[in-house]
Parts: C-alpha cells; structure tokens; sequence
C-alpha cells in the first residue's frame, strides 16, 4: 500500500507518468498475448498426429531394436527401411518446425546411421547402441521447447551434414564395387 505523502512527492516530482504507465501495460499485455500464441503453437505440434507417428517410429525402431534385427536378417533392407522411416522426421522439421537447421541435423543424424549399418553383422551390432530416431525426436522436442542446447546441437549437427553425405557416397561406391567384383569373379 502506498502512502499519500508518496503518491504525491512522486506526482509532483513528474515520476508518475500516466502515459508511460500505459505504454508498459501495452507492452507487458502484448509480450503475455505473444507467449499464450507461442504456446499454443508449441502444443499444437507436440499433440499432431505427425508427432505420434514418430514416437512410435522411435519406439519401434530405437527401443524395440527392429532396425538392427531387420538389418541382421534382411542387410540391405534395414537401412532401406530406417531410412524411410526417417523421412516423418525431416517432413516434420522442415515443414512443421520450419527449421532448415533442424532438417539438416535430423538427415545428419540419419545419414550417420545408415553409414553405421552399412557393414554387414558388424553395422548390426553397432546399430543396437546408435539411435538415430531418438536424436531426432529429442532434438525436435528441444527445439520445439525452445531449449538452447537442442539447439546448438542442431546448429552444429547441421554444419556436419555436406562432409557426411560425401562420406556415406564413398562408401556406397565401395560397397558397389565389392559386390560388383564379387559378382564378376563368381
């Protein structure tokens, strides 16, 4: 509670400005209006259906180990698969989240696992500890949620991305080339 002895030294004094009092009313009501529309957005794509649909492909992929399972019975087809299922992730953050950054971070994340499956029972084994799905989707979450480290980590996972894909293009050649003497020497 203000005393009245107050309340006038400070009129008197020209501190209490009842236009400035306004500006600051505006402003605090346009920053809360900006936040509520910030958060609304924010629910609204952690509630998508999009979403969901990458939970459960993280689930079925990273926390059941079917990636590595179906590489291990089926070697081309797990990567083939795995790289499908990633593209709900890259859609999501370049057409959802609108983050070219992002984008490049979850192929980044995706390119390195399929370089890491790439290797016949050995990729397989490898693969049951990378788990490129759940990195997507934490990183989609932190960015979502506006979480500085998720990203800075998507900064630099995106900065990555042109020296990886020049690197798994090598080693697709390489595998070319091994199957095709294999198949010419057989």
């Amino acid at each position: 509670m203000e005393s009245s002895r107050r309340r006038d030294t400070i009129q008197q004094n020209g501190f209490d400005n009842p236009k400035e009092r306004e500006e600051i009313a505006k402003a605090v009501a346009a920053e809360e209006k900006h936040r509520q529309k910030e958060e609304a957005k924010r629910k609204e794509l952690l509630e998508s259906p999009l979403f969901q649909t990458m939970t459960t492909i993280k689930n079925v992929m990273d926390r059941f180990m079917i990636d590595p399972i179906i590489g291990l019975f089926v070697p081309a087809a797990g990567d083939i698969i795995s790289g499908i299922c990633a593209l709900p992730f890259i859609y999501f953050s370049l057409f959802k989240v609108k983050s070219v950054r992002l984008t490049l971070a979850c192929i980044f994340n995706t390119v390195v696992d399929l370089c890491i499956g790439m290797p016949p029972i050995i990729g397989d084994v490898l693969d049951l500890f990378h788990r490129s799905f759940k990195k997507n989707l934490d990183m989609i979450v932190g960015y979502v949620n506006n979480d500085q480290e998720a990203i800075r980590d998507a900064r630099i996972r995106s900065l990555w991305v042109v020296p990886l894909l020049l690197v798994f293009v090598a080693l697709l050649f390489i595998v070319y080339k091994v199957i095709c003497n294999i198949i010419y020497y057989w």
